[in-house]
């Protein structure tokens, strides 16, 4: 039972992509999962998570076959200087059920119905070494059951996300290395990949995701996404992937959905076609808790800047917007300013 394009690994449903929104991205999301997706896409992003975040997904798929995931991120104590949190742990849970099917014997007789499960449990953790650069690590346990027979296997993952700017994500991960999946005397060895991915914004509302991926069984398989936001509370995206088009057709590989932002909170949806196998439909939360606080925080922290920078010295601004740190802080400040006045604009409504 195979529900990955490779066919020939274990656990190969750990390849179905997890949330509305890296879906719709055709799975190029490597370089922007900083949030609750993060221990399941890099876990290095959670060194970049700002608030308590949980994600959860409900996955229609082929047939009869449905694909549930939940996630939880939490940012730890310690702080920088801006008093955003370095590190976070997170736990994962993604299940894959086929429901009963109907058994028969070698004649075709029936023999009663039966079930097939996958199952991956996970925990994360993810730390910013500097305010560019951060690396993370995901170790979990692999369950699988077809009928009565069970297996159990145990990876990890590993990842790194660095920012040189504020428009652009650099990622690499290894995901899937760790033991094989046994089912009496069979073993197959888990979908052990590495991917190197990229993320550019070249404005507020675009996006542009890239991302390759070789294959420990030697396949070189490509993804690419892209959004368009054209107000923040609504993104259209689309994407690639040639991960489903070597079994199927070049249809197989088109991604497409819809993201609604509201007050902090997205819901998505993602419509990806398999050919004649069917369309597979998700649905997803991601919601955020005390981000609105520490938005507030920021505001407040920039407006007392700005007051500083114009009544302060001509020398002394000009220290100032020459050190990188200031410049990271005021562009993140000068966002969350046009997020709450946003919001602002919109409650007035």
């Amino acid at each position: 039972m195979s529900f990955a394009s490779s066919g020939t690994e274990g656990a190969a449903f750990l390849d179905i992509p997890v949330g509305g929104g890296p879906a719709a991205l055709g799975s190029a999301y490597s370089a922007l999962a900083t949030n609750a997706y993060a221990p399941v896409w890099n876990p290095a992003g959670l060194g970049f998570v700002r608030a308590t975040e949980l994600a959860g997904q409900h996955l229609s798929y082929l047939e009869s076959i449905h694909y549930e995931f939940a996630g939880i991120a939490l940012p730890l104590g310690a702080k920088d200087s801006f008093g955003q949190a370095t590190k976070s742990l997170a736990a994962s849970m993604q299940y894959l059920g086929s429901g009963d099917i109907a058994g028969t014997d070698t004649t075709g007789m029936p023999i009663g119905d039966f079930s097939v499960h996958y199952a991956a449990y996970s925990l994360a953790y993810g730390q910013r070494l500097n305010d560019k650069l951060a690396l993370g690590v995901t170790g979990k346990m692999i369950n699988a059951k077809i009928a009565d027979i069970s297996a159990n296997a145990y990876a990890a993952d590993f990842g790194a996300l660095y920012k040189p700017s504020d428009k652009l994500n650099l990622a690499a991960t290894v995901v899937n290395a760790g033991s094989k999946l046994k089912f009496n005397n069979q073993s197959d060895s888990l979908p052990l990949a590495a991917h190197l991915a990229v993320a550019y914004q070249p404005e507020h509302h675009s996006l542009i995701a890239l991302e390759g991926i070789q294959r420990i069984n030697g396949q070189i398989q490509g993804r690419v996404g892209v959004e368009w936001r054209p107000i923040n509370m609504i993104a259209i995206r689309a994407g690639y992937k040639t991960d489903t088009t070597k079994e199927l057709s070049p249809l197989a590989g088109l991604t497409t959905g819809i993201g609604l932002n509201l007050w902090g909170q997205e819901f998505a949806y993602a419509w990806l076609p398999y050919g004649d196998l069917g369309d597979t439909q998700y649905f997803s939360l991601l919601l955020r808790f005390g981000e609105k606080d520490q938005e507030k925080r920021n505001l407040i922290q920039y407006q007392t800047i700005k007051r500083h920078r114009t009544a302060g010295t001509r020398g002394a601004k000009d220290v100032l917007t020459r050190d990188p740190e200031f410049q990271q802080l005021m562009q993140l400040l000068d966002d969350d300013a046009t997020h709450l006045t946003y919001r602002a604009s919109s409650l007035k409504k």
